[in-house]
């Protein structure tokens, strides 16, 4: 005859075996999604280093940064608006000083990217200028760049993303 005491504990330590390993899957998985985003944020950073030196060959070889093309607002975006495409960095492509398409991981309205060139007196600054931004980071960030100009501060327009700034 079966020893029942036995049996019942045999299937106990299963049973705790199943959850433990049950919660350590969910543990994975709930801090997987954080580990993409992190991922997809350093990419980010390490896309909007690219494009600054991208503008920065484009300043050396034409003297002056490129022009946007108003797709929205005035921001040439690195998401399709309107049918158009990230004109400032095809310009790059065209010209290459970047060697593939640069878009954000998601690149939707949330996450893109985006460039303005403004002329001088825009908004208190005396030169010409860009800004170029990341829209928003998925983990908040401390590090938002800058870009500032006496009647505006352009990191205020990206408060979670990261604000590149240069004059003419």
């Amino acid at each position: 005859m079966p020893d029942l005491n036995n049996f019942t504990y045999a299937r106990l330590q299963k049973l705790v075996a199943v959850i433990f390993i049950g919660c350590l899957m969910v543990l994975f998985l709930s801090g997987f999604d954080t580990i993409k985003s992190k991922a997809r944020d350093v990419k980010r950073r390490a896309d909007i280093k690219i494009l600054i030196k991208a503008l920065d060959l484009y300043h050396d070889k034409y003297g002056k940064y490129p022009d946007s093309v108003n797709d929205w607002q005035g921001w040439d975006l690195s998401i399709s608006y309107n049918g158009g495409k990230a004109e400032f960095i095809n310009k790059f492509k065209e010209e290459s000083f970047v060697d593939r398409e640069i878009k954000d991981p998601i690149n939707d309205v949330a996450y893109h990217y985006r460039y303005q060139k403004f002329q001088a007196g825009d908004y208190g600054c005396r030169n010409s200028f860009y800004i170029l931004q990341i829209a928003n980071f998925e983990l908040p960030t401390e590090n938002n760049g800058r870009g500032e100009c006496l009647e505006l501060n352009w990191t205020k327009q990206a408060p979670n993303g990261y604000t590149a700034q240069d004059f003419d």
